[in-house]
């Protein structure tokens, strides 16, 4: 997978995400992730006051829809982290985030 990619937002805005190695942020700060499956397809979108807990639903990700990488976005700001997970959502509608 690639070390880095960006995704574009119902709105028009273009985030970058990092990947997470072994779909670990290893990470204790505020922010956002996605999983993505070989093909690039985003299938979760998060976001969390604490990147350590990205990866809870990563197990459930690769059985049942063969995820293959967790990628993150420091994002101190509540504001803009929410703002920025329903851009996300509403452009890509990410099937893990219905099934929520």
């Amino acid at each position: 997978m690639k070390p880095y990619i960006e995704l574009k937002g119902a709105t028009g805005a273009v985030y970058r995400y990092k990947l997470a190695e072994d779909a670990d942020p290893r990470t204790t700060i505020a922010g956002n992730f996605v999983y993505l499956d070989e093909i690039g397809t985003v299938l979760l979108a998060g976001e969390t006051n604490n990147l350590v807990g990205a990866n809870e639903r990563w197990s459930e990700a690769v059985k049942r829809h063969h995820a293959k990488a967790l990628y993150t976005r420091l994002n101190v700001s509540g504001a803009s982290r929410t703002e920025e997970f329903a851009d996300i959502v509403a452009a890509l509608d990410p099937v893990m985030n219905r099934e929520a």
